[in-house]
């Protein structure tokens, strides 16, 4: 796990993504990319929804620019999955 700090002794707590794996396995989707992911699950991933169809537009933007290091926004309303 690699972890961000400000400084020696002040760990900020956050963990990067530490591991690649392919978006066409990871989304379902024909899309020949790696994309960065955490190699062990925590609290606050919920279980993988096998019935769950990913939009393949919406899905390529936000790995590409997660895989790019860009900034990505998504909006919508509160409720509509954008966490």
């Amino acid at each position: 796990m690699i972890k961000l700090s400000v400084g020696v002794g002040q760990d900020l707590g956050l963990r990067l993504p530490d591991t690649h794996v392919s978006a066409k396995e990871a989304f379902g989707l024909d899309i020949d990319m790696k994309v960065p992911a955490f190699s062990d699950r925590d609290e606050h991933v919920p279980e993988i929804d096998k019935a769950y169809r990913f939009d393949r537009d919406t899905t390529l933007a936000i790995v590409a620019g997660f895989t790019h290091n860009r900034r990505v926004l998504i909006q919508g309303y509160h409720g509509t999955g954008k966490s």
